[in-house]
């Protein structure tokens, strides 16, 4: 009886662990977010493939002489088709998951010096698309990857960045990283984040988690409570206000998700 008594309970710890482990995985919800994340990650790899990087090329860029991009670039390149493979690999484990047929569009650089800013625009703009996306998610194995290909990105931004321009981190900056959600960034125009020139039609926003929208503001995100992201930075150390964030119409889960201040806007800027 006692082994009886001992072997149920451990068929009854196997299912809870099954049952945890099954929750935890990507679920057919997130389909939607892992499609909005190859199409943004496979404009940055088609980006690189589409220009030839040499160096006669960049020889009249910013900091030429000292920056080595067409060995950078390369590496760069290297790494965003890392993360096209790695956005597949998990796809493999999304059910529902389909390839979504895009037909890029991409800026045009005449120069070696303008392709060196497009690239940074390209490289903040995917940042803060897949910092945003990471709200759109319950699954640890689609938030990492959102997670790291965003990191991934700001380092690639940092270094383009301070290639180009001699303040990358303003002292008075009241913002984290910009992050946007989706919606914005499926958008057109020429506003910070905004990539839905470049990529068409070609996938459609992510629903919104939980079924409530998500609000992202200057320093947190939160499940549909507008205040609560809204929150700036409070007194500085100084003991100074800092700039305050003004939780106006552009903080809503259908635009732009952090309007970020002129400070803000300076980081990652060309």
């Amino acid at each position: 009886m006692r082994f009886f008594s001992v072997l149920n309970g451990l068929l009854l710890a196997g299912s809870a662990v099954a049952q945890s482990s099954g929750s935890c995985s990507p679920q057919s919800s997130d389909a939607e977010v892992v499609e909005y994340a190859w199409a943004i990650q496979s404009l940055l790899e088609g980006f690189y493939s589409n220009q030839p990087l040499n160096q006669t090329f960049f020889s009249g860029a910013t900091n030429s002489s000292r920056a080595e991009y067409a060995q950078n670039l390369r590496g760069i390149q290297r790494q965003n088709r890392l993360g096209v493979r790695a956005i597949q690999q998990v796809a493999s484990k999304v059910p529902g998951f389909s390839s979504p047929s895009c037909s890029f569009s991409f800026p045009s650089s005449s120069s070696g010096e303008e392709y060196v800013k497009n690239a940074l625009r390209l490289e903040s703009d995917a940042s803060s698309a897949l910092l945003g996306a990471t709200g759109y998610t319950q699954s640890p194995e689609v938030s990492f990857i959102l997670a790291r290909l965003a990191a991934q990105h700001t380092a690639d931004a940092t270094w383009l960045a301070t290639q180009q321009s001699g303040v990358v981190f303003p002292s008075n900056s009241s913002s984290l990283l910009p992050a946007y959600n989706p919606q914005y960034v499926l958008g057109t125009g020429d506003q910070p984040g905004r990539l839905g020139q470049f990529l068409g039609d070609c996938v459609t926003a992510p629903s919104s988690p939980c079924g409530q929208p998500f609000f992202i503001g200057p320093l947190v995100g939160s499940v549909g409570n507008r205040s609560s992201a809204a929150l700036g930075p409070g007194p500085s150390s100084s003991g100074s206000a800092s700039a305050s964030f003004s939780p106006s119409a552009s903080l809503s889960p259908t635009s732009a998700a952090v309007s970020p201040t002129a400070a803000a806007k300076r980081l990652f800027s060309s």
